[in-house]
């Protein structure tokens, strides 16, 4: 199929090729929000052509003209090019989805308009009944709080923040039917999709789950995270509202299945247990957990209901692997084991804890340190550098006044014995060596 000028594109730009910033959105716990679309449907912005492919007969607006060539080889797709403030000569939709948000949809060809003019061309091409899906960045996300400095992308072309955007979903949900869901671990690729109604076990598992091991970041991001869910997702990289004016007319994606009250993981369970410094309870979580059938899973992978059984939310794997991964998890937050010297150290105590004794190898971690991390770890290096050095120089101190000691103590030896006194002494001594050498004779 071919694409549709109309009016203000950019005829070299690309927001699908990743080289002037982020790349589409894209990933596929984003596909129940388009598998959810009814009707003729809208879709704003750059998405990922793979979430693209089952949407026969939608429209797909995108600003620069090599995004609407690519699009155009899609079945079954009519594809825009140009600015958002265009799209009000287009026929009304009854679904608007733009899970990239509103801050890529203007061009430099066009007058840029505000973050709220270009909810209001959205809205206006919305039908009265119809359903919008909208994504809003957290500027105060967790993956914000923990990412190094980096330079600003070609897309970042907004030259201050906009007083129109607002800064939590709330405004968005209007007076009409709602529902606000939180992304993890980043806005462009996000893995896990969740109501910011959810605080129970099973999302805990799942957002700790979602941060990569081998990112760059400046603190472990998966903490705040943690807290930010059971305080309403307000630390969420980024929201999805989907609003109707009738309840009749929301239809809401399908996410991930919610776990029974009173139900956490079970490293929360372990890790609450080492803080209070309750040795019995956490050997007795450590051998429910290795003997029964959810060894080989990792602590965070593990819901513990209230009467103790344990349900595995991923496949078994090898136990010593994951007695690791609770171990460097431990170290990280507090354990009641001073003594141990590492992670290998520490997951050797945990299998003796539950009387197992795996071959734990001393195997490097797999986890990028991050830089606070770091920086604790040079900070402490530095406190025993000078701590080394300072008992270094007692010592020398020490062994010096000793040396000291000891050249004064051999001069009065020297000294004593060249008196009169000692002389006849030795004198004294050598006569009776002789009498007796003497009488020994025969």
């Amino acid at each position: 199929m071919t694409y549709r000028l109309i009016g203000g594109e950019m005829l070299v730009w690309s927001d699908l090729d990743g080289t002037h910033g982020p790349g589409p959105v894209r990933g596929e716990a984003l596909a129940p929000f388009l598998a959810a679309a009814r009707g003729r449907t809208l879709v704003a912005g750059p998405h990922d052509p793979a979430l693209l492919a089952g949407l026969t007969g939608a429209t797909v607006l995108v600003r620069g003209v090599p995004d609407a060539e690519r699009l155009a080889g899609l079945p079954g797709l009519e594809v825009l090019c140009g600015s958002v403030a265009k799209l009000a000569a287009e026929e009304p939709f009854d679904t608007v989805i733009a899970l990239d948000g509103l801050e890529r949809l203007g061009t430099a060809e066009h007058d840029e308009l505000s973050w709220a003019q270009t909810l209001d061309v959205l809205r206006g091409v919305l039908k009265p009944d119809g359903l919008l899906m909208l994504a809003l960045e957290n500027p105060l996300g967790v993956h914000r709080l923990v990412a190094p400095l980096r330079p600003p992308s070609d897309s970042d072309w907004t030259p201050a923040w906009d007083d129109t955007r607002p800064a939590g979903p709330g405004p968005l949900t209007g007076s009409g039917a709602s529902r606000v869901y939180a992304l993890y671990p980043d806005p462009v690729r996000p893995r896990v999709v969740l109501e910011t109604t959810r605080d129970d076990a099973a999302a805990e598992a799942v957002v700790a789950g979602a941060f990569d091991d081998d990112a760059e970041v400046l603190t472990d991001p998966v903490p705040p995270a943690l807290a930010s869910l059971r305080q309403g997702h307000v630390l969420a990289p980024a929201w999805v509202v989907v609003a109707a004016r009738t309840r009749d007319a929301l239809r809401t994606p399908a996410t991930a299945p919610g776990a029974a009250p009173g139900t956490r993981t079970l490293l929360s369970r372990i890790a609450g247990a080492a803080a209070r410094r309750d040795l019995p309870a956490v050997r007795e979580l450590l051998g429910s957990w290795l003997d029964g059938p959810a060894a080989g899973v990792p602590a965070g992978q593990v819901l513990s209901g209230p009467d103790g059984t344990l349900t595995p939310l991923a496949p078994a794997g090898d136990v010593a692997a994951t007695l690791r991964d609770l171990a460097d998890r431990l170290q990280r937050g507090g354990h009641p084991w001073p003594g141990v010297t590492g992670v290998t150290d520490l997951a050797a105590t945990l299998a003796a804890m539950a009387g197992r004794e795996p071959a734990i190898g001393d195997e490097p971690s797999r986890r990028a340190l991050p830089f606070a991390e770091l920086r604790a770890d040079r900070d402490r290096l530095t406190r025993e550098l000078a701590e080394a050095r300072a008992q270094a120089a007692f010592l020398a101190e020490e062994l010096t006044a000793r040396e000291a000691d000891l050249r004064l103590a051999r001069r009065t030896v020297e000294l004593l014995s060249g008196t009169g006194p000692a002389r006849a002494g030795r004198a004294f001594v050598g006569g009776v060596r002789a009498a007796r050498r003497l009488l020994r004779r025969p």
